[in-house]
């Protein structure tokens, strides 16, 4: 039995949530492709206006995550930090330490800062589960996921204008300086 490459593909991005692939494979219709160097991610593209209603019917959660609220928060402390030029698109994005997104994520909570880092670990793992982060924990970098490339343009203004009230992120071990400086 022969399998069109298109109808894999497509299953594929929807059962992983956005497989890296070659940047010779196919894309299929109905996907979209971040690309990044030599490396695609094939995702599936939703149109214009699709509700959560929608995304139900389909049996696709937008951000399946036990505690979203948090997950957001911590995806808005890696953005702060992977994020450096901000007029530019968030994706690629540059790559940060997971300290530093942990220091900016305990800067944006109440309590206990140990506690604090502990949970925005898991959540950092999760968001890299979905797409929404690039998590490299053996060499502690991360960096926007392929999903980040699926923001419209102009979705970006209130979120730009939210990073920059967010804690920035303490000085590079290399250079002595934060990021954007």
């Amino acid at each position: 039995m022969t399998v069109d490459p298109h109808v894999l593909a497509r299953a594929r991005a929807r059962v992983l949530g956005g497989p890296s692939v070659s940047a010779s494979d196919p894309v299929p219709p109905g996907t979209v492709a971040a690309a990044d160097g030599a490396r695609v991610w094939v995702l599936p593209e939703w149109p214009d206006g699709a509700t959560p209603a929608l995304l139900e019917e389909y049996d696709t959660a937008p951000m399946p995550l036990d505690r979203a609220g948090q997950a957001r928060r911590v995806l808005a402390a890696a953005l702060r930090c992977c994020w450096t030029r901000l007029d530019d698109a968030p994706w690629p994005g540059s790559p940060s330490t997971v300290a530093d997104v942990l220091e900016v994520y305990a800067g944006m909570t109440r309590g206990d800062t140990d506690l604090a880092r502990r949970w925005a670990t898991g959540e950092l793992r999760r968001l890299s589960d979905t797409g929404w982060l690039l998590l490299d924990e053996a060499s502690g970098a991360v960096r926007p996921g392929p999903r980040v490339a699926l923001w419209p343009e102009g979705s970006l203004a209130s979120l730009r204008d939210l990073l920059r009230r967010l804690p920035e992120p303490g000085p590079r071990p290399d250079s002595g300086e934060g990021p954007g400086e």
